[in-house]
């Protein structure tokens, strides 16, 4: 299975990586952010709502987006969460 690699202190939307007509997820789409200082390798493309629980069991920041929500206001929200983890100096 292909992997993508999430950089240190990044957040991305899956988007394009989730497999929408398999998956059937709950929401359009997740935004993924990694709060370590090192990057992690993550499986993609997502089939099932478990490979969005196996980005939160590997300590990854994960906001779903509902149809309504402004993607980038998800991003921002991430960023911020990634941001205030590494000012408070923990990590998920």
């Amino acid at each position: 299975m292909p992997k993508i690699v999430i950089r240190g202190r990044h957040a991305f939307n899956l988007g394009g990586w989730v497999v929408e007509h398999i998956a059937r997820l709950p929401y359009r789409d997740y935004v993924v952010g990694n709060p370590f200082d090192e990057p992690v390798k993550i499986e993609a493309p997502i089939y099932s709502i478990e490979g969005i629980k196996a980005l939160q069991d590997l300590g990854l920041i994960v906001e779903p987006v509902a149809t309504y929500d402004r993607l980038a206001e998800k991003l921002k929200k991430v960023k911020a969460l990634i941001e205030s983890q590494q000012a408070s100096g923990t990590k998920a």
